[in-house]
């Protein structure tokens, strides 16, 4: 199935679902309107003992608060529905390129990075936002982290490679991840990170269990006419009047408990998607033994989480918090089984919110494949050499039917490829559609290109220098200061895959070229390979002085007939032509 056959399908699918959903939500509307007023009218019509009036309302809320569940049961699956549209339209987006109005991950970005800003991994229109269909806040951070820092996960190349193959064929997988995952996001937020202890004392246990007994007895007494009803309403609002009495507390540890917790109480359906799920790779069988413990299995502890903080909420309806309170001194009761809960799995919170960040940002990047299926993994190559080879590579953000795709020759360590070309000729495009595709080949995604062999190394680059007028640096400084980290870090032994753009563009033409010169002498005796593009064509003499670490290419603008032409197509040697002059006499800027 092509990826518009399955969005189109999910789409239709989602709105007769919704369609239905809505019918048994206007249904379960009616009965519980019935419900009540059922209830009120037999409470106040009929006359009869204290006791059995009480009986009347207890039952018809009962039932009412029942019908309320399965209300909010369908509304929660109507949401999942319009998730699950939510999701595939913006993949659709991200399929056709449009990405204006997506996330841009700004928030990620880590200043002065080796070489996020130079090729727009955050921002609008960003690689970040063609790859991040992630549906909860943890896989996010994570796959931005994955990004900017892909020598943390190199190791696991191959793996990571076969995880997110076989996502990419679990089409229904991947969807009900991202549902679920948009539904279990909260946008509560703890004070602190600790949770605050709330641990009952011994007399609080003992009532906990002693006082709904003692009610039940009253009840008991009342009916067979030992004591009168009204000591079942004193002994009712006692007890309330008990519940009542730490209730400010009460609140403020609901709220910290709820943010704290709300990640994981509200993953139930992502744990069980998680743990019905048959998989063949090892990243993601080790990712779904990490949700089983002795005890049991995540979605059902998760869910048990979800009822406690759920059944605390109900201190926010007048009359739920009225009746449970009184029959069952309700608070107390559930901050006493969450500090249970706590005691035998707090020490897997952490751990479980990592295994579905990962399988958020896996899932991502198998959406990324399963979108552009023209796309090819690479080939990881254990060469120590080698850094990177690609038969006809392309930039991913730009569209395939507009895009001039290149080769990448093989680029060794301690060589480097001196590109040469007039403005515009399509320099700046390469040294960025190197650098992506190198990029998303070490985080294990497919690349633009018919083919790619690399071996994982760290990526630095100059692309994009800013001067900094709050550190009183200009732009040639903060160059400086760039290509000195650069040095430094490969003199200490660090590989390094590095790609600049015109260097030393903030001095002077003689004292560029000498610099330039100089920097690539230092440079091919170091443990680094790259791509360094210029306009000074003297640079490319290099290669008569280094025949076997240096390579010149050039992109060439032709003139015909008072027009200027691009081919955007890579080719050997030094540039032989120009076009600023002809264009400002073209633009009448000059005569």
């Amino acid at each position: 199935m092509t990826p518009q056959d399955f969005y189109k399908n999910a789409i239709d699918n989602c709105q007769n679902r919704i369609k239905d959903l809505k019918k048994k939500s206007a249904w379960t509307a009616f009965a519980r309107l019935f419900v009540f007023t059922a209830t009120a009218v037999c409470a106040f019509s009929i006359n009869c003992a204290g006791i059995v009036t009480f009986l009347i309302v207890a039952v018809g809320l009962t039932v009412f608060f029942f019908l309320t569940k399965i209300s909010s049961r369908i509304s929660n699956a109507i949401d999942i529905e319009k998730a699950k549209q939510k999701w595939v339209r913006q993949n659709i987006d991200r399929m056709n390129l449009n990405l204006s109005e997506l996330p841009t991950g700004e928030q990620f970005a880590e200043p002065n990075h080796d070489f996020a800003s130079d090729i727009d991994i955050f921002g609008k229109s960003s690689l970040f936002t063609l790859l991040n269909s992630t549906s909860t806040k943890g896989g996010e951070k994570l796959l931005a982290d994955w990004l900017q820092h892909p020598e943390r996960i190199s190791n696991d190349v191959e793996e990571r490679q076969k995880a997110i193959q076989e996502l990419t064929e679990k089409c229904d997988f991947r969807l009900n991840f991202a549902a679920t995952g948009e539904i279990a996001k909260s946008d509560k937020k703890a004070k602190s990170e600790e949770i605050p202890s709330f641990r009952l004392n011994i007399l609080q246990k003992i009532a906990i269990y002693a006082l709904p007994l003692i009610f039940l007895t009253m009840c008991v007494l009342s009916a067979l006419n030992i004591v009168s009803g009204n000591a079942v309403f004193w002994t009712f609002f006692i007890i309330l009047g008990l519940a009542s009495l730490q209730a400010k507390r009460v609140g403020s540890l609901h709220e910290q408990i709820s943010a704290i917790g709300a990640d994981i109480a509200r993953s139930s359906e992502i744990f069980k998607t998680i743990e019905n799920a048959e998989f063949k790779s090892a990243i993601l069988k080790d990712l779904q033994h990490q949700i089983h413990t002795e005890q049991g299995k995540a979605s059902v502890f998760s869910k048990q989480l979800s009822r406690y903080i759920n059944n605390l909420d109900q201190r926010y309806n007048v009359f739920g918090y009225i009746i449970m309170n009184g029959l069952f001194i309700w608070d107390w009761r559930q901050l006493n089984n969450i500090d249970k809960w706590l005691d035998k799995h707090q020490d897997h919170i952490e751990e479980w919110k990592s295994v579905i960040a990962n399988y958020d940002a896996l899932c991502a990047l198998a959406s990324f494949s399963f979108n552009f299926p023209q796309f090819n993994y690479p080939t990881y190559e254990t060469d120590s050499e080698s850094i990177v080879e690609a038969v006809n590579a392309g930039h991913p953000l730009i569209p395939s039917d507009r895009c001039v795709r290149n080769n990448i020759k093989l680029l060794k360590e301690k060589s480097f490829f001196i590109i040469t070309g007039a403005n515009m000729a399509g320099k700046s495009t390469y040294l960025r559609t190197v650098a992506v595709n190198y990029l998303l080949a070490e985080i294990g995604a497919p690349v633009f290109a018919d083919s790619m062999k690399f071996t994982p190394t760290h990526l630095y680059t100059g692309l994009r220098v800013a001067d900094s007028l709050n550190d009183g640096a200009s732009y040639f400084f903060a160059e400086l200061k760039r290509l000195e980290t650069m040095v430094k870090r490969a003199e200490s032994g660090e590989r390094m895959l590095v790609i600049l753009d015109e260097i030393l563009r903030g001095t002077n033409s003689i004292d560029k070229q000498k610099g330039s010169l100089g920097l690539i002498k230092k440079l091919i005796h170091l443990p680094v390979g790259g791509i360094i593009a210029t306009h000074d064509l003297a640079v490319g003499t290099l290669a008569d002085a280094f025949p076997d670490k240096i390579q010149n290419f050039r992109f060439e603008a032709e003139t015909n007939d008072d027009e200027l032409t691009f081919s955007y197509h890579l080719q050997s040697g030094v540039a032989q032509n120009t076009n600023a002059f002809f264009l400002m006499k073209k633009m009448g800027i000059i005569d």
